[in-house]
């Protein structure tokens, strides 16, 4: 009985100190700070602000994603990962991205402003291109921390630099009641990445150390990430680009804030993926292949169902939880949450085929997957543009994932991992979570008829 106590012990703390762990708290926190700045500031600012907050992101967010590198597989894979020399060398490329990025963003403000009809937001796009100078400027820790499982270290600069940008944004908030509050906190954020990046992780100072042939080694690996990316910002952005075009700002600020709410859960899903799903099918894949297809499921079951679950609750007390957080103002934001939150609840497991495909080396699985998700919204895009329902147009978006899947079961069976068992259960707790929520959401609106 004493050795069986020790050993709850010592997989609890295990369990307590791990990589999951870690996300989790991670995104507790985050989804803590997010419920707080929503129900202080929509009460201090109203929705014609996080429209051109969208609209800025959306455009900065199009520029990163046609530039991505894929800096973090690069890394982590390599084995020179560790060599000083070898991360000076990337953190120059990625500081001459960051650079080239700050001087492409001020030259697109004002026509990629005039292009979604909004030419009055030029000057703030322009004054949002400094985020990239700062990110470039930061650390490799994003990186090296996933490298060298230092994941609570990361998680706690990530938190650390949410807490700034909530006081920031909260606190200019009440002085200026415009959007700027909003633009200065997520600046402050950026700022406090830079300082925490280094004062968190030691001995990450870089020097400028240009070689040209690892510039040529990191494009050979990341030529598919970097298509890959353009399918995803087309993917991701898209909807937002032409909704900003057909919508008010302070419609779109509604549906942007539906997006910001259905990306609470979503938080989890890449980070699980890439810093704890990655690392443990690469080193099955170095070690034991033949483990791989029990290891593919195993390994990420509990964590994806209870994610799916929860996601589904989302989507079916979706009206209820609006209404909590929220004036009635914002009360039209359920509609678009519903249908977002169901792209939120399958990313997971798209996620996780993703990155066991990559560790089997089919690079070109993420590719193929993008290309089936642009070809949905083309055709269904097109249907609503023609039509004119803007709504229509939220619902392709919302299922986006859904031919993204059919595609990872596809290279999935074809590398001999696939289990439709397994896929079931997702899509099982999905329904059985937002029939649970439509059902708590009914029971307590008829007890507060108010919400």
């Amino acid at each position: 009985m004493p050795l069986l106590r020790g050993l709850s012990v010592q997989r609890l703390r295990q369990l307590a100190t791990g990589a999951a762990a870690s996300i989790l708290f991670s995104v507790l926190m985050t989804n803590a700070l997010r419920i707080v700045s929503s129900m202080t500031l929509t009460r201090l600012l109203d929705s014609h602000a996080y429209g051109v907050v969208g609209v800025i992101t959306s455009i900065a967010y199009m520029l990163a994603m046609l530039t991505d590198i894929g800096l973090l597989g690069f890394i982590v894979r390599h084995e020179e990962g560790d060599d000083p020399k070898f991360l000076d060398q990337v953190w120059t490329i990625r500081l001459l991205r960051g650079l080239g990025l700050t001087l492409l963003m001020i030259a697109v403000a004002k026509p990629g402003a005039a292009l979604l009809g909004k030419p009055e937001l030029a000057p703030v796009v322009a004054l949002w291109s400094v985020s990239f100078l700062f990110d470039g400027l930061s650390s490799l820790s994003f990186a090296t921390a996933v490298r060298n499982k230092q994941l609570w270290r990361l998680s706690m600069q990530e938190l650390s630099c949410n807490v700034v940008t909530l006081i920031v944004s909260i606190a200019t908030a009440v002085i200026w009641h415009t959007y700027w509050a909003l633009i200065a906190g997520m600046l402050a954020g950026q700022v406090a990445k830079v300082v925490l990046s280094y004062l968190i992780f030691p001995n990450m100072r870089r020097r400028i150390r240009i070689n040209p042939a690892r510039s040529a080694e990191l494009w050979r690996f990341s030529r598919f990430i970097a298509m890959s990316s353009i399918l995803s910002l087309l993917i991701l952005q898209s909807d937002k680009l032409v909704l900003a075009r057909l919508m008010p700002l302070s419609v779109y600020g509604l549906y942007a804030i539906a997006v910001t709410l259905a990306a609470a859960p979503g938080a989890i899903a890449a980070p699980y993926a890439t810093r704890v799903l990655y690392p443990a099918y690469s080193k099955a894949m170095r070690e034991a292949p033949e483990t791989l297809p029990w290891l593919f499921y195993h390994a990420r079951r509990k964590v994806v169902l209870l994610y799916m679950f929860g996601v589904g609750g989302l989507l079916g007390g979706a009206q209820l939880i609006v209404n909590i957080l929220y004036d009635p103002r914002y009360h039209s934001v359920a509609t678009y949450l519903q249908w977002i939150a169901l792209s939120t609840a399958l990313r997971i497991g798209n996620n996780a085929a993703n990155e066991v495909l990559i560790a089997t080396g089919k690079m070109r699985a993420t590719f193929f997957a993008n290309c089936c998700r642009v070809v949905w919204l083309a055709i269904g895009g097109a249907i609503g543009l023609i039509t004119g329902k803007i709504m229509l147009l939220v619902a392709i978006v919302g299922m986006v994932e859904i031919p993204g899947m059919l595609c990872y079961w596809t290279f999935l069976y074809r590398a001999k991992l696939l289990n439709l068992r397994e896929e079931a259960y997702g899509v099982i707790v999905i329904a059985a979570g937002a029939g649970l929520g439509l059902l708590v959401s009914t029971a307590v609106r008829s007890v507060f008829p108010h919400l």
